[in-house]
């Protein structure tokens, strides 16, 4: 069941921007692995962005000073042996 699901989702984004392209929707989805191991994820809609995710890598936190309303920080953590998410 979970390989059929992975190959659907697979399925989707592929085929997606496709057909994004021949009906003339402006979408688009970024997904970029930075140097320090955090993961950006963004989703575009007629050149404006609507949704940024962030999956920060053990236990960082954002440090910009700038920070974006769009933006959803994920950074996962271990307290007291515990695995935790934190989202910001």
């Amino acid at each position: 069941m979970r390989r059929r699901i992975c190959v659907l989702f697979m399925i989707a984004v592929l085929v997606w921007p496709s057909a994004a392209l021949a009906a003339d929707y402006m979408v688009n989805i970024n997904v970029v692995r930075q140097e320090d191991g955090t993961t950006c994820g963004e989703l575009w809609y007629n050149n404006q962005i609507i949704w940024r995710l962030a999956i920060l890598a053990d236990g960082a936190k954002p440090v910009s000073a700038f920070h974006s309303a769009k933006t959803t920080f994920i950074a996962p953590d271990l307290v007291d042996g515990l695995f935790m998410i934190k989202v910001e």
